[in-house]
């Protein structure tokens, strides 16, 4: 080999490049149609890869339709507060949505439990907790205390 050669070997490059021109050749996979206006330019409107009538009766539903609701009374209202309140871990906003036929936001808006609840179920959590975990946990709520 000569040293011209060599020169040439070292300046090849062994990945690919991003083209900075289009390929021209590709075709467009999704189906158009075009239509030339009286101006002369063209209208280009893609077309649907399924038929619409196929698409609605293949296609899986996102969400799930919305099925009418109740309104419920003062007294089912009050009855849902009062078994949220007696026993949260039993009734559950799910368990109180299907019995009084809402749904669970409305549950937790009607029910709400309050902040005591919550903190016995954190401090059961916390049973089984490191001593460094519990030790910081208790400074979180010391420095809560102060704010």
């Amino acid at each position: 080999m000569n040293s011209s050669s060599r020169h040439v070997f070292n300046h090849i490059r062994t990945y690919a490049t991003k083209s900075k021109t289009t390929n021209l050749k590709m075709k467009p996979t999704v189906p158009i149609q075009q239509t030339t206006l009286p101006d002369g330019t063209t209208f280009i409107t893609r077309l649907p890869i399924v038929e619409p009538n196929v698409q609605a009766t293949v296609a899986p539903l996102i969400h799930k339709e919305c099925t009418e609701t109740r309104k419920l009374s003062d007294a089912e209202i009050n009855e849902m507060r009062q078994l949220r309140t007696s026993d949260p871990t039993t009734w559950t906003r799910s368990k109180l949505a299907k019995k009084f036929g809402c749904s669970p936001l409305f549950v937790s808006m009607t029910a709400p439990l309050n902040d005591t609840t919550h903190l016995i179920k954190n401090e059961s959590d916390n049973s089984n907790q490191g001593y460094k975990r519990r030790f910081m946990a208790q400074e979180r709520q010391k420095r809560r205390t102060l704010w």
